[in-house]
């Protein structure tokens, strides 16, 4: 008479802890260990729901109602601008980013307000800094524009950093690096670096930024970052660089980004630090061969090489590199 199958899993387990001298005792205090969850596993993250039609007509919504509430705003300003004081200038500007940004802070508390914090977020992030620059004209006494930027940047990157570290919101932290690297971007102007040195420090921490932004799971906001980090960078490069004996450096960091790119899988880097070197190859082409039916062959006979290099490289990472990691 044949057994069900739990029946004979039943029947293959004595029969298997018969032959390894397994007591009864052991059998049960492995069952109970399987039962009881281990606390120092990590549990996985849930998956985030899909949008339904109601979920984006709701996002759509907050977005359009955010859109129209910072267009009366503006209207309004402008209309009465020449009407107001000092006073009232500073307040219905500074005044509103500040109540946009603690609306947005309590909106993403509640679950059927969250749809508007992101407007208002946005609505802070440009009503606060243009409140900041008008009290420094309004009661200022005059000097460099640069200590007014560089006080109203790192305001505003210090608030909504902080408020990143609450929300956890990609708009809050794209806000926040975005006027880090205003304001990194001043204070290096304020310390009389050159122009070149300091596009390279802009767009160098832009792209470790967004990075890092990668890292943390804010992968929509980080192609802005990369788009911009990288062309700045580049564009310093150049800067330092051209018509000098080092021009080939930039071709070198031009390399290097497409690299970073293939490391990172970003499609943007990948665009801006190929287009940098067509561009560069025009340039120097124009500088130097303008006359020259050689420097094209060359090129294509260059680019040719590159093409067999990288078939090649991808042989001895199938070949070698993996092999190593299998044995």
């Amino acid at each position: 008479m044949s057994l069900d199958p739990r029946g004979a899993a039943l029947a293959e387990i004595a029969r298997l802890a018969d032959q390894h001298h397994i007591t009864a005792e052991e059998l049960a205090a492995l069952a109970t260990e399987s039962a009881t969850p281990s606390p120092a596993a990590p549990s996985e993250p849930p998956a985030p729901a899909p949008l339904h039609a109601r979920g984006v007509l709701v996002r759509v919504l907050g977005f359009l109602g955010g859109t129209f509430v910072f267009a009366g705003l503006s209207v309004f300003i402008g209309l009465q601008w020449d009407a107001m004081s000092s006073a009232a200038r500073v307040v219905i500007t500074l005044g509103s980013g500040v109540t946009a940004f603690a609306l947005a802070s309590l909106a993403r508390r509640e679950r059927r307000f969250q749809p508007a914090a992101t407007p208002l977020y946005l609505i802070a992030a440009v009503l606060e800094p243009v409140g900041m620059l008008v009290a420094f004209e309004e009661y200022g006494s005059g000097g460099d524009w640069r200590w007014a930027s560089l006080a109203t940047s790192g305001a505003m990157a210090v608030q909504f950093g902080l408020a990143y570290v609450v929300a956890r919101r990609s708009t809050v932290l794209l806000v926040a690096v975005s006027f880090a690297a205003v304001g990194l971007c001043t204070a290096l102007d304020l310390v009389a670096l050159d122009d070149g040195v300091i596009a390279i420090a802009t767009g160098g921490s832009l792209v470790l930024a967004a990075v890092r932004a990668d890292r943390l799971g804010h992968r929509d906001i980080t192609p802005l970052w990369y788009f911009v980090g990288t062309a700045v960078c580049l564009a310093g490069v150049f800067d330092q660089v051209k018509s000098t004996p080092f021009e080939v450096v930039f071709i070198g960091a031009a390399a290097g980004f497409v690299y970073l790119s293939v490391l990172l899988r970003s499609r943007t880097l990948l665009v801006v630090s190929t287009l940098a070197i067509l561009a560069y190859t025009g340039w120097f082409t124009s500088e130097h061969f303008a006359d020259s039916i050689g420097w094209p062959l060359a090129l294509v006979g260059f680019g040719l090489f590159m093409i067999a290099l990288s078939g090649l490289a991808v042989r001895i990472d199938r070949d070698y590199v993996r092999a190593s990691r299998v044995v």
